[in-house]
């Protein structure tokens, strides 16, 4: 399996700190299956600043535990962006990375807002030859709510990413259902660990694509993992039309909660 979003740099962010938690880490992906990370720090969120410069530096840091542990695991070089009027620029002057390099840029959106000019940039970013990857959408509260907020980026061309934890539920059985709608509605295209720590925020793709078959059949088990590998190798994303989600009950009385989550 390939994981094209994950914490597993040493110092940089709020994954690991030590060679021995980076180590734990890579361990639990390869126990996980997984033979392919591409590791995104956040860059901008926060206090978290991640240059380029700086990652490949890390990289080289990181590939040496590698070789010393004798891990069998392979590791690409992204950033996780969190989104910003500058970004297109940065990713032009060569401060900021698309995922392995490639064509495919990790974008953040804030967990409570989507800022106005995110349609533009997106735009932006697509006529410079990039394609917009967003981050675990469904933890963005008004994506969360109103789902057709995120079918106007993914119909534009955007591709949607789902962390791993909420498939499987970790992050509560709302966030869970919302996840495989996104997923039935054609709304996301790939899933993703976004791992920190073994412990407290694991790599759980394994078991998020067991839910997924589970729930809804091994046929996009085997979909969202071909974009996975279209991702890491720079090869085109199948994109199904994506549907538009009801949120409401025509003619109830009362609104109904979308999934139950607010």
């Amino acid at each position: 399996m390939i994981d094209i979003h994950n914490h597993v740099l040493i110092g940089v962010d709020d994954g690991p700190q030590s060679e021995e938690e980076a180590t734990n880490l890579l361990k639990q992906a390869i126990e996980n299956g997984i033979t392919d990370i591409i590791v995104t720090p956040h860059h901008y969120s926060g206090d978290f600043i991640n240059l380029k410069s700086k990652i490949m530096e890390k990289m080289e840091e990181i590939t040496y535990i590698i070789k010393k542990h004798h891990l069998d695991i392979k590791l690409y070089p992204g950033q996780e962006i969190r989104i910003n009027g500058d970004l297109v620029n940065e990713l032009e002057s060569g401060v900021n990375l698309p995922l392995n390099q490639t064509q495919y840029v990790l974008v953040e959106f804030s967990f409570t807002e989507i800022v106005s000019y995110a349609e533009n940039l997106f735009f932006d970013l697509q006529m410079k030859g990039y394609t917009p990857v967003i981050a675990h959408p469904e933890r963005c509260r008004p994506m969360a709510k109103d789902p057709n907020k995120l079918y106007e980026l993914i119909e534009k061309g955007a591709i949607g990413q789902l962390t791993a934890g909420s498939v499987c539920g970790a992050l509560g059985e709302g966030m869970q259902e919302t996840s495989l709608k996104m997923i039935e509605h054609n709304l996301v295209h790939v899933v993703a660990s976004d791992a920190h720590h073994s412990t407290m925020r694991p790599f759980m793709l394994k078991e998020a694509y067991q839910v997924i078959e589970e729930r809804l059949g091994a046929e996009y088990v085997e979909y969202l993992n071909q974009n996975a590998e279209a991702i890491l190798n720079n090869k085109e994303v199948k994109v199904r039309s994506p549907k538009q989600i009801e949120t409401k009950n025509k003619g109830a009385k009362k609104k109904k909660k979308f999934f139950g989550l607010f």
